[in-house]
């Protein structure tokens, strides 16, 4: 691991106590947010149509021939940049800045939304099941997290990721840059990936900065979460893809730090997630006093990614979301890591965890899309 250079980061229960920075100039006269981006067959003629009765509803309606109804028009695969030891040339920071805009209020903690019954896909964990019925997840019980709808910063930059394989979750980590990971990728055989979409902020519905589309996506690593995760894959599951869109320099965004082993144990650590337990993958869910508990080292193109293992609550839809902490002083979080795997049998104990991918491998594949796709 490399020798500890910064002071460990703030705890949960400092941030707990810390109060929120307020908005220090006039947010912009107009931002321009890209609300949906369709494909339709060719030829058609396509407007925006507001609905009768209804103050803000509007909808985009198509015109076209009856030859074409039921026709599908897939989105193009985008290019997949695998990146290799040369990649890098001289790019190698460990640790960058994030942006927070003066006009954003800043949120330590986000405050917690109390879901009615009838709002969850799932029981709690903890609850009680019938004999013979199964509730699968990784939750360490009690269950530490609670669902948020907080849109000041840096809360806003976590968003739901959407791709032909599910759902997950990412975050802005540049301008127009999405990190989230690997395993939520699909990785087609012609050396392309498949659509992805992100909603950062998303709520049951609300997408309240719009969507953008990837470009591009840039790995270390191709994980394939079909066949379960082994630990090569997790110490390299997360990838930067580029957007269509700047969401950055709208919603700013957090900055990064190489994980050291010297912060294992200590509750720094807040995760953000899209669970499909808690409400179907509709609203994002926080925990804070987050611990890493263990750092396994895996190598591949002269790149070492790290394990981070945890038994911090996570279960499917978790993936790809940040681990971040704070450091005093800073109106920004830092990520030094992606959520990756759950264990097949949870247990407290190494081969029962869940984990983050992480380590010097993921700051340089920040640090070089921040380089190349400012």
């Amino acid at each position: 691991m490399p020798e500890e250079t910064h002071p460990k980061p703030l705890l949960g229960s400092q941030l707990m106590r810390r109060r929120t920075l307020k908005a220090e100039a006039d947010p912009p006269a107009t931002v321009r947010l890209n609300l949906a981006t369709l494909r339709v067959p060719e030829r058609t003629r396509a407007n925006l149509a507001k609905v009768r009765g209804a103050a803000n509803l509007y909808r985009l309606e198509a015109q076209i021939s009856g030859k074409q109804l039921g026709v599908r028009s897939p989105h193009d695969t985008i290019p997949a940049e695998a990146l290799k030891k040369a990649s890098l040339s001289k790019i190698r920071q460990e640790s960058a800045d994030g942006l927070r805009h003066p006009w954003a209020e800043v949120k330590f903690v986000p405050p917690k939304v109390t879901l009615r019954a009838n709002e969850r896909s799932r029981p709690p964990a903890g609850v009680k099941l019938p004999e013979g019925m199964d509730l699968p997840c990784n939750v360490f019980a009690p269950d530490q997290r609670y669902i948020y709808q907080d849109t000041s910063f840096p809360w806003r930059t976590v968003g739901r990721v959407d791709s032909p394989l599910g759902a997950g979750t990412g975050c802005t980590i540049g301008a127009r840059l999405l990190l989230t990971c690997s395993h939520v990728i699909q990785w087609n055989n012609d050396g392309t990936a498949g659509w992805v979409r992100f909603r950062p902020a998303y709520y049951n519905g609300s997408a309240p900065f719009g969507e953008a589309w990837a470009t591009r996506v840039i790995s270390w690593n191709k994980a394939n979460g079909g066949d379960g995760l082994s630990n090569f894959e997790t110490a390299f599951d997360y990838v930067v893809c580029v957007l269509d869109t700047r969401l950055g320099d709208t919603l700013g965004y957090p900055g990064y730090r190489t994980y050291d082993d010297d912060w294992n144990g200590g509750s720094y650590w807040q995760h953000m997630g899209y669970p499909s337990d808690l409400s179907g993958a509709q609203r994002p869910a926080f925990q804070g006093s987050c611990a890493i508990s263990t750092v396994e080292d895996e190598s591949t193109s002269g790149q070492t990614g790290y394990v981070l293992g945890h038994f911090n609550d996570v279960v499917p839809g978790h993936s790809g979301g940040p681990i971040w902490g704070w450091w005093d002083g800073e109106p920004w979080p830092r990520v030094v890591g992606v959520q990756s795997a759950e264990a097949s049998t949870p247990a407290m104990n190494t081969s029962g965890d869940n984990e983050f991918g992480g380590g010097p491998a993921l700051s340089s594949l920040i640090s070089y899309a921040r380089t190349n796709y400012p």
